[in-house]
């Protein structure tokens, strides 16, 4: 592909998330607003957490499904949420730009191999990677327990683009109500083969999206996590 098509899809990759983004806070925002107002408690257990997939307060979440979290020290950790694990599954290798590599917001960060077939993951934020996490090249499904703590995958120095980076991020009630509509996306696709793939109430088994497509399980997955326009042989960022 020439390199001015390769740049002009990821334009406008990246101009439909940001389309896609400011969807969702409206969504929310009017969601909020008409929605009946029920006792405080059952309001804070309603949001605390979508009923499959985990979501911490502390993270910001890229709608394709890359977190990111700045830490204490100005670097910001990045890694795939737990809707990404749960719908992969087992994986082969994690690929990861080495040190000094240079990434952008909504274009490839990294790459996880599962099953043999590739699986890119678009970074959430920019920045210059700073550290990989070493255990998770060695044991890559060592990731799955604690996606958003000891399962990070790489940590980026952010350069002044972080304030509008964040800005496009999903937080608090929008990144949940994200969450819960791929939850619901996901209920209306296993149906009725619900049971089947439901390993203890109502949860997920770990890798469904093999279940839902057997033959097509990584379209599904490229498709949820917004890279099924790249081709196999997409560049993996370098320094």
């Amino acid at each position: 592909m020439p390199s001015t098509d390769f740049v002009t899809l990821y334009d406008l990759r990246a101009a439909e998330y940001v389309i896609a983004v400011s969807y969702l806070m409206l969504f929310a925002f009017f969601w909020r607003a008409l929605a009946p107002k029920p006792e405080p408690a059952v309001a804070r257990a309603r949001v605390a957490a979508p009923s499959w997939f985990a979501l911490p307060d502390a993270v910001k979440l890229h709608p394709g499904h890359a977190w990111a979290r700045v830490e204490d020290d100005g670097l910001v950790s990045v890694g795939l949420d737990d809707f990404g694990h749960k719908l992969i599954g087992s994986l082969d290798t994690a690929v990861l730009p080495e040190p000094g590599t240079r990434l952008e917001q909504g274009r490839p960060g990294f790459v996880l191999h599962a099953d043999g077939r590739r699986i890119d993951v678009l970074s959430p934020v920019d920045g210059e990677v700073a550290a990989v996490n070493q255990a998770a090249i060695a044991d890559p499904n060592g990731l799955h327990a604690d996606p958003y703590g000891s399962g990070w995958l790489l940590r980026l120095r952010p350069n002044g683009a972080l304030g509008r980076n964040m800005k496009q991020l999903l937080t608090g009630d929008t990144a949940r109500l994200y969450m819960e509509r791929a939850a619901e996306g996901l209920r209306a696709r296993l149906t009725p083969e619900l049971g089947a793939l439901a390993a203890d109430g109502g949860q997920p088994v770990h890798g469904f999206a093999r279940e839902i497509e057997p033959l097509r399980w990584d379209s599904l997955v490229r498709e949820a996590l917004l890279t099924d326009d790249l081709g196999p042989d997409a560049e993996v960022p370098r320094a």
